[in-house]
């Protein structure tokens, strides 16, 4: 795969490069009505004559199945082509009124929990527009350890070619996460993939081996897990983000 970002990222000085970035929106919802609310206004929003002038990359519209102590119910990621980008489209977004009538929706049916600006470092296996279930383990790495963690990541994909079905990535946490510089992100097209994959680590050799350097190099804060619920990419594809 082709790298995103060749430069290591010291998290520690709140750097960010001008490569590709993902935003994530975190928000509450209490019931099922405001859930259908939500999924309705970003429908319109997105398929919009203003949107498809004005954005340039892909908008996930995520529901948690696990998160820990996160309140939050569901996720907006945003995946720009870069930081410019996205600052470009949320500032017309929040003077247009086509964003404005979806703000309104959105404030009056749900609760804003936290935000984070992440830039993906490197792709590894097979990035597809088909995987829908994502994990996300959120780790901390010191400065000095990320070049030894992209060894040990560029490792476990060769030691795992023809074997892991989906994708995984690295990212750095820019901004919004005290205690989380970086995250390893595996994508799925379905539950029943990822079932599959996960109930023979225990004996993967590879993937134990990996584990361990793990161990050595970061330190596991936790583990979210997330489904696509909408994926808006008319703009610009997971696949096309990853590979580009």
């Amino acid at each position: 795969m082709k790298k995103l970002l060749i430069t290591l990222i010291a998290i520690s000085t709140a750097y960010i490069s001008a490569g590709q970035i993902w935003t994530q929106y975190d928000f509450k919802v209490d019931t099922q009505e405001s859930a259908a609310k939500i999924v309705a206004a970003s429908d319109e929003l997105m398929a919009s004559e203003f949107t498809k002038s004005n954005f340039k990359g892909s908008s996930h519209l995520d529901v948690y199945l696990a998160n820990g102590s996160n309140t939050a119910t569901h996720s907006f990621a945003l995946l720009q082509p870069s930081m410019a980008a996205h600052q470009e489209w949320m500032t017309s977004l929040q003077n247009s009124p086509e964003g404005q009538k979806f703000y309104a929706v959105l404030n009056a049916n749900s609760t804003p929990i936290t935000e984070r600006i992440n830039s993906f470092v490197q792709s590894y296996g097979t990035a597809s527009n088909d995987h829908v279930v994502w994990l996300i383990h959120q780790l901390n790495v010191k400065p000095s350890k990320v070049a030894a963690v992209m060894k040990a990541f560029e490792k476990v994909d060769k030691d795992t070619k023809g074997q892991f079905p989906g994708q995984f990535g690295l990212s750095a946490v820019a901004f919004g996460q005290e205690d989380v510089t970086h995250l390893l992100t595996v994508g799925y097209s379905s539950i029943e993939e990822m079932e599959s994959w996960e109930d023979q680590l225990a004996s993967n050799k590879a993937i134990n081996q990996f584990w361990k350097k793990m161990d050595q190099l970061s330190e596991w804060k936790g583990n979210d897990l997330l489904i696509n619920a909408r994926v808006y990419d008319s703009a610009l594809t997971i696949q096309e983000f990853l590979t580009n």
